[in-house]
């Protein structure tokens, strides 16, 4: 499969090839951008005297930003020889703490934000500096499909990579994803509660207003790991049994294809003889007997993992709150 590149990438080839518009009156069809690891690749590009454009290239990833159009404006400054890179429009902004960007600054990654300055500075010399503004036109737009609003990103998408080379069908996009949420609730200091889906969260919030859930879709593996990383003790797992029940069952990924489905082992854990297609079968017809599942989760999770208290709420498809692991008195997880 082919692989593709990130937008931190196609910022820095497109700020690369403004710059050198600049300097050097050059006007390429395209730009070798140098990438983290010191490798080079060679981007087309289209470029003018206000600025260049690169279309993002995800290769067979299916990346929300394939096909958008990533700009850069450098603007040459004499009085100051540092690099400065700014979001224009269709970059989101920082508005909540725990990224790798300060609240108030444009959501440009780190990693990107060095990409852009090194290719700049390739091409405009040590002796001089820069402002270099990134924009993209239908970042706006496109943002409604990331988590970015989740995130606390308003206004646009974030420019982001760590190897500049998007790999085909990666997970590793989530996996960024998930850690982001968890670092975001933990700088403002709220509980973790974990649900696989919006359905989940919905749920949640009719039970507890106003709490804040990490979407893990069934990536638990590693959104558990993350935690125990980050060293947090306490959490809340909130979901459909169909789903939590294969963390009882070891199955960290839930995917149908990584992990078998879960009747089977609910009606053995509730002591249930009859045959039943799904899980929520059990739910609609046994619905005040879902306690011991809740309670198994949490203790797999715990031991598994090492935390010191694990709360499950197990919800029905119709949001019914089926069974608490700590029904007594849950605290404040």
């Amino acid at each position: 499969m082919r692989k593709g590149f990130t937008t931190g990438t196609a910022a820095a080839a497109a700020a690369r090839a403004h710059a050198r518009f600049i300097i050097h009156q050059l006007h390429d069809d395209y730009v070798d951008v140098m990438l983290p690891d010191g490798k080079t690749l060679g981007i087309s590009v289209v470029c003018g005297l206000h600025g260049a454009m690169v279309i993002k290239d995800a290769g067979d990833d299916p990346d929300v930003t394939h096909g958008a159009a990533i700009r850069a404006r450098v603007e040459l400054r004499e009085d100051d020889a540092g690099i400065h890179v700014v979001g224009g429009e269709g970059v989101g902004v920082v508005t909540r703490p725990g990224l790798q960007v300060p609240v108030g600054q444009a959501a440009i990654n780190p990693v990107p934000r060095a990409m852009i300055e090194a290719n700049v500075r390739a091409e405009i010399g040590a002796d001089r500096g820069a402002v270099v503004t990134i924009s993209v036109p239908d970042g706006k737009r496109l943002a409604e499909r990331t988590f970015n609003a989740r995130l606390g990103i308003e206004g646009g998408i974030s420019i982001i990579g760590t190897t500049g080379i998007v790999e085909p069908m990666s997970v590793q996009a989530l996996v960024d994803t998930i850690r982001c949420e968890i670092d975001v609730q933990l700088a403002e200091g709220h509980p973790i509660t974990l649900v696989p889906g919006k359905i989940g969260e919905k749920y949640l919030q009719v039970l507890r207003p106003g709490t804040g859930a990490v979407l893990v879709s069934n990536a638990f593996d590693e959104a558990l790991a993350y935690l125990r990383q980050r060293r947090v003790e306490k959490l809340t797992i909130a979901g459909h049994p169909g789903k939590l029940a294969k963390l009882a069952m070891g199955c960290y990924n839930t995917h149908s294809g990584a992990s078998p489905q879960a009747q089977d082992f609910v009606a053995g854990t509730l002591g249930l003889t009859e045959t039943f297609n799904t899980v929520e079968e059990i739910c609609q017809r046994h619905p005040a007997v879902f306690a011991s599942v809740a309670g198994r989760i949490a203790e797999r999770v715990q031991a598994d993992y090492g935390f010191a208290r694990v709360e499950v709420l197990l919800f029905d498809m119709q949001g019914a709150l089926l069974a608490s692991s700590l029904p007594t008195n849950p605290g404040d997880l």
